[in-house]
């Protein structure tokens, strides 16, 4: 790979180098939010007569609570749905993917976990626990979409979908509590627009809308029964709270703490009398839902640890892992359990780890931290509404306390992604449609700058997502996979395994892959990982063992035709290829060692 020059000696170079250091798709996000303030101050009235009327087309839905839900439940849906042509159902690669499909699989079969396979030590694969029992490390809610997908509509995926297209509509219904009714359907548009197509919480397995979805259940909840008591408020903030609790646990904490200590205060100032609907309509149905939640993952915990007092996540780090969670814990005294390879990655994985050593290095993290979290949930073009929104809330406690408590929290974990951070999103949101509603009540003849951001910020996100899909509709390569801390774009799939599957399954009669591995196996790249049920799997992938385990191995799946798969020297000639449609990026050789018996 060519570097790009430190420092950049021309224009060119600049380019270059900010679009490799932060994506493409920010850095031209950038660019049109600096255009924007550039007109906002030169040209403030520009487009007025076009932007009134695009204004007057969405009156009807201003003040319909439902139908605004709806109808961005149903842009969502129908946006990704038109992609499928070009994007399809993205295929789990990463290990966190396919640890989570595993999960899913798994509740699918209306099992919380596997049962320990005979030949385990053939099958060990990244954060997936095979002993007491064959299961993924993850908590059960992340996987909870995947095997509604899987239940529905026989597809993975499918519950991701329709795990966003919720979460859009949630994220509506949230702001309509917060944010007047016309900010609250425009909220939900631009979440729509910028995390429904091409995110990596749609074209991933992490999950991160299905946790942003119990946020906006517990966030949207909270004003409504602070207003007027009901237990259907408190059945969602509960509902909210269990997904949290569920699926991202720690940072769920982050989130619903805040939101209780406003609970708890709205009680303290008011007498019995008045608190007594707070108590019996809100708290105790939260306190219910929590409370079966919580005896769930008790028994979640038992099923796949043997210990009800012991995560799966934590019995895979003491077993594989090498880094703690959190970057005030010690390093871990694991048994480094598994293939000779599996230690290089969690060594690799181990780098965030390494920020504590200094503090310098802290401070590198912290920061790195917020500029994802500002990259992802806001950007550069919502920026001016959301430091308007901030302004607008320097008197409400709870609306800037609690992301400041939640990212005091979120700073002491040791890795940064968008999905540990999707507690906040709500609150992130309501700050920036704030900012909207404070641009469009300033007087336009005074500050006219203000209402030409409000109306051409939306726009200018809309020309952000028509850029993906003009670049992935015509073939060009400008937007591929980068990094999962921007909106955009994750449309590039992992096309090696399944290319194999797909051919191996063309052929009648099941399959068994042995992987050879050795000193080229990729770092961040895995072969063996299987279907919750591995014997009745069309395809099986197993670790080479040795000759007399490969044997046994090979005699227990009889009836099978047995492949074997070799990552080969980077630097080799000789690449094994398979059709148009592989990614054939590294060396392989890919071979049959027995066809499968004549029935």
């Amino acid at each position: 790979m060519n570097k790009v020059p430190f420092p950049p000696k021309s224009f060119a170079e600049l380019v270059e180098f900010l679009s490799k250091s932060i994506g493409l798709f920010t850095l031209a996000e950038v660019a049109l939010a600096g255009l924007l303030i550039l007109l906002a101050f030169t040209a403030p009235r520009l487009g007025s007569r076009a932007f009134e009327r695009i204004e007057r087309s969405f009156a009807g839905l201003a003040n319909q609570p439902g139908r605004q839900i709806l109808a961005v439940g149903l842009l969502a849906l129908v946006l990704r749905a038109l992609m499928l042509p070009w994007l399809g159902a993205p295929s789990a690669s990463v290990f966190d993917e396919t640890s989570i499909l595993l999960q899913g699989q798994t509740l699918a079969l209306g099992r919380l976990a596997n049962p320990t396979h005979l030949f385990w030590p053939h099958f060990e694969t990244f954060y997936v626990n095979q002993l007491p029992s064959y299961a993924s490390m993850y908590f059960p809610g992340r996987g909870a979409p995947l095997a509604a997908g899987l239940l529905i509509a026989s597809n993975a995926w499918v519950g991701v979908w329709l795990s966003m297209v919720l979460m859009c509509m949630a994220a509506t219904w949230m702001l309509q509590g917060w944010v007047s009714m016309p900010m609250a359907l425009l909220g939900g548009v631009l979440v729509t627009l910028r995390l429904a197509v091409f995110s990596g919480w749609i074209n991933t397995y992490y999950g991160g809308a299905f946790t942003a979805l119990g946020a906006m259940l517990v966030v949207g909840a909270l004003p409504r029964v602070l207003r007027q008591p009901r237990w259907q408020g408190g059945l969602l903030m509960g509902l909210g709270a269990v997904i949290l609790m569920t699926s991202r646990p720690y940072e769920g904490a982050l989130l619903c703490i805040p939101v209780a200590v406003v609970l708890l205060g709205s009680m303290i100032h008011r007498r019995w009398s008045a608190a007594r609907p707070v108590v019996f309509k809100v708290v105790l149905p939260v306190v219910l839902m929590v409370g079966a939640g919580g005896a769930f993952l008790l028994q979640y915990n038992l099923a796949t640890t043997g210990n009800r007092f012991k995560a799966a996540y934590e019995l895979n780090r003491e077993t594989y892992a090498i880094a703690p969670a959190f970057l005030i814990s010690p390093p871990l005294k694991s048994l480094h359990q598994g293939p000779a390879y599996f230690k290089n990655y969690f060594v690799e994985e181990a780098t965030s780890y390494g920020s504590r050593d200094s503090l310098l290095s802290l401070l590198r993290s912290g920061l790195a931290k917020i500029f994802h979290t500002w990259n992802f949930y806001v950007g550069a073009i919502l920026s001016v509404a959301f430091f308007a929104g901030l302004w607008t809330a320097r008197r409400e406690y709870f609306l800037w306390g609690a992301p400041v408590f939640f990212f005091a929290g979120y700073l002491l974990e040791t890795w940064n992604f968008p999905q540990y951070t999707a507690p906040l999103f709500p609150l992130l949101l309501v700050l920036t449609m704030r900012g909207f509603d404070w641009l469009r009540m300033r007087d336009p003849d005074k500050l006219p700058a203000a209402l030409f951001l409000a109306r051409a910020m939306p726009l200018a996100t809309l020309a952000m997502f028509a850029l993906p899909v003009v670049s992935v509709v015509s073939g060009a390569s400008l937007m591929g996979r980068t990094s999962l801390q921007a909106t955009c774009c994750t449309v590039k799939f992992d096309k090696l395994r399944p290319a194999l599957q797909a051919q191996l399954l063309q052929s009648p009669g099941r399959d068994l892959v042995l992987v050879k591995d050795g000193p080229y196996n990729p770092t961040g790249y895995e072969m063996v990982h299987n279907d919750a049920d591995i014997d009745s799997s069309e395809i099986v992938w197993a670790h080479r063992l040795g000759a007399e385990k490969d044997a046994r191995l090979v005699a227990y799946f009889a009836g099978r035709r047995v492949w074997e798969f070799e990552w080969l020297d980077p630097q080799s000639a000789a690449r094994s290829r398979l059709g148009d449609g592989a990614d054939d990026t590294l060396p392989y050789r890919f071979t049959p060692l027995s066809a499968a018996p004549a029935p």
